[in-house]
């Protein structure tokens, strides 16, 4: 018996989705339905606002919609679409472009929003009814994209120093224009864009001195920030009266112990009444923990561990190294955003603007985090176009 290996090309079909894209598309879909109900609840008070679009919860069920829609359409296109372009993948570079000068905005004045004493928003329209933009989560993106796309193009040298230094250096741009932003989204994006470089095939040597270097920049830029270096203490140390960073981290800790294991009941909670700042954006989780307790907090890990599965399925299978790297790296980066919100409402990390992914309050994470997620979706829907069989002959 003889052994022939042939190689045949199979013909481009209609993108079907798989068990791993359906797995991301409806999971993503029940924590939005998840964090529309637990939005409502964490926003309700006494008061609230006289225009519908100015409440949170509307805007945020207006969001969600939004992201659903994305969802459900945007697997349909062809992620292999933003590698195309000669000598690089100018698609993707031109949408990082975008989203580095949307960036740069936020810093001039009448353009640029302050939230928190912050400039992260970029406000488009009437003051009552406006548009908010937050460039910082089109960066995070963009920047996994094109390099997944860059790094993972045919006859590109990823083991090259000089290509590692060039990504780096890009790398590190993104994150010294958004750490004045937002000090955990910053962190969120060097790590994720390390984990893009790794899987493309940079050597670990190469990363594992980078993040050496980052993390001496990081403990500098903490010295130098006394509100940043107080909130570093109060994780050491929440109970500190005389810290008035440790209140949030109080607040959370008594939202998430008073919830006990059945928790309070659905929009019965107490800290949401004025006592937990942000009840509604970084600290869901707490607000979360106290109406629905542990066998809820089970519950949201669950779901979030379901999507991560079929995440980690949807690169394992991927037709080609894009599809791998890109879904890789975009999975981790949701996935580790959803780890730091957690620890942070758990004192296990110093308080970031760190959303919660799918559920936290927001318009343009949210919109962005489902892009995301339709990415990975569109790299399960398309098999490799090229394959090797093994045709056995008597």
């Amino acid at each position: 018996m003889d052994c022939e290996t042939k190689q045949t090309t199979t013909p481009m079909r209609p993108a079907g989705q798989s068990a791993s894209g359906r797995g991301v598309i409806i999971t993503a879909l029940g924590l939005l339905a998840l964090g529309v109900v637990m939005v409502h609840s964490a926003v309700m008070s006494v008061g609230e606002s006289s225009a519908w679009y100015a409440r949170v919860d509307m805007r945020h069920t207006l969001f969600a919609a939004l992201a659903a829609g994305v969802l459900l359409v945007g697997w349909r296109v062809n992620y292999r679409w933003l590698s195309a372009g000669p000598g690089l993948p100018w698609l993707s570079l031109g949408l990082l472009i975008a989203a580095i000068v949307l960036g740069g905005l936020v810093f001039v004045p009448g353009v640029g929003h302050a939230v928190g004493g912050k400039f992260r928003w970029i406000r488009l329209g009437p003051r009552e009814y406006s548009l908010g933009l937050q460039p910082s989560e089109l960066i995070k993106l963009s920047l996994i994209v094109f390099l997944s796309c860059w790094l993972t193009r045919r006859g590109e040298k990823v083991r090259s120093v000089w290509t590692f230094l060039a990504a780096g250096a890009l790398t590190a741009a993104c994150m010294a224009l958004v750490v004045t932003q937002d000090f955990g989204t910053a962190g969120l994006i060097g790590v994720s864009a390390g984990v893009v470089m790794f899987l493309a095939g940079v050597p670990w040597y190469y990363l594992a001195g980078a993040g050496v270097a980052a993390a001496g920049a990081f403990s500098h830029i903490v010295i130098q920030t006394p509100f940043r270096l107080q909130r570093i203490l109060a994780m050491l140390d929440p109970w500190d009266a005389a810290n008035n960073s440790t209140y949030q981290v109080r607040q959370s800790l008594t939202a998430i112990f008073s919830g006990e294991w059945t928790g309070r009941g659905l929009g019965l909670g107490v800290r949401k009444l004025g006592f937990l700042p942000e009840d509604s954006t970084d600290f869901i989780f707490a607000s979360f923990c106290e109406e629905w307790g542990f066998r809820g907090a089970v519950l949201l890990a669950a779901l979030l561990l379901i999507w991560l599965w079929h995440c980690r399925r949807t690169a394992a299978r991927a037709g080609d190294e894009l599809g791998r790297v890109l879904s890789a790296g975009l999975g981790t980066m949701i996935a580790l955003q959803a780890v730091m919100h957690v620890a942070v409402n758990l004192n296990a990390l110093p308080p970031t603007g760190i959303s919660l992914p799918f559920v936290s309050a927001g318009g343009t994470s949210l919109v962005i985090t489902a892009v995301a997620a339709s990415l990975i979706a569109s790299v399960a829907a398309r098999p490799a176009e090229a394959h090797i069989e093994r045709v056995h002959e008597n």
